[in-house]
């Protein structure tokens, strides 16, 4: 058993901290995908540059309807469009000019006008007759470059159009495989969401949800802190693996209300939420 110190303790101090000042960008420098373990070359990064002023927007909406893997709830969504295409970014971030933007989810659509209202599209590439998705979805889950690959799944819009002030909205099912597994196959996971979007605007989520569900701390301070790691929130050593981008793996150790991993019996919301803290760290 380790003994709790200075960094275990920032856990409770971390999800509170304030955001700072810095335009994200639209772009994306893409990378090559595959490979095992640490050594694989992340899916897409996140790039600085300038973004062009845009009018505020705070009817945007962004909700994850399903979830085994864990992502975090974002407090700030962005529609943009430029020489990339169109972007609609879920993130958490306080504003267009905070200076620790980190995106969660986005949809990226090179060619706006290859998209149409009412058609399924399938994620991953062309599959059981529907058309491929001329565009990617990606999640990095507020870091700034993501090994989770999009590898199959469906998205469809219900209203869509590229100009300012257009409505974008719809709803997709994404099947993940998460790029950092050493194990073959890779672990794979499912998220859910619909969306919302005006075309040219950004603001807040109203009322602002919390990124990591509060219980997360508490719950990983109680159960897992004395044996384990967990990136630059909690690097005192013990005798249990670095858990960071691992939250996935709750899914094999605990069940809601049963006894699970060493007999910790948690509730559904407490792994829930202890998933988001892992794989945001």
């Amino acid at each position: 058993m380790k003994v709790p110190g200075r960094e275990t303790r920032r856990i409770d101090l971390a999800i509170g901290y304030g955001f700072r000042a810095a335009v994200v960008s639209v772009a994306l420098l893409f990378s090559g995908c595959g490979g095992g373990g640490g050594g694989s070359a992340p899916a897409a990064v996140n790039s600085v540059t300038p973004a062009s002023p845009q009018a505020p927007q705070a009817e945007n909406s962004f909700a994850i309807t399903s979830d085994n893997y864990g992502i975090g709830n974002a407090t700030y969504l962005a529609a943009t469009t430029s020489t990339s295409g169109l972007v609609l970014r879920a993130a958490i971030a306080s504003s267009m000019t905070d200076q620790e933007f980190k995106t969660v989810s986005r949809i990226d659509i090179a060619n706006p006008g290859a998209v149409a209202a009412g058609v399924a599209y399938s994620l991953g590439g062309a599959a059981g007759g529907a058309p491929a998705f001329p565009g990617t979805v990606y999640f990095f889950n507020g870091h700034p470059s993501t090994l989770l690959q999009t590898a199959g799944g469906s998205i469809i819009f219900t209203s869509y159009g590229s100009n300012p002030g257009d409505p974008v909205s719809g709803s997709f099912t994404a099947l993940v495989v998460d790029g950092s597994d050493s194990a073959t196959p890779k672990a794979s996971y499912t998220i859910a969401a619909n969306f919302s979007f005006t075309t040219g605007s950004f603001g807040p989520i109203l009322p602002a949800p919390v990124p990591v569900p509060l219980v997360a701390s508490a719950t990983y301070g109680a159960i897992c802190a004395s044996c384990h790691t967990l990136g630059s929130l909690d690097s005192v050593p013990g005798s249990g693996p670095e858990l960071s981008l691992k939250g996935g793996r709750l899914n094999t150790l605990f069940g809601a209300g049963v006894a699970g991993h060493q007999g910790i019996t948690l509730a559904d919301a407490e792994i829930s939420a202890v998933k988001i803290l892992l794989n945001m760290n």
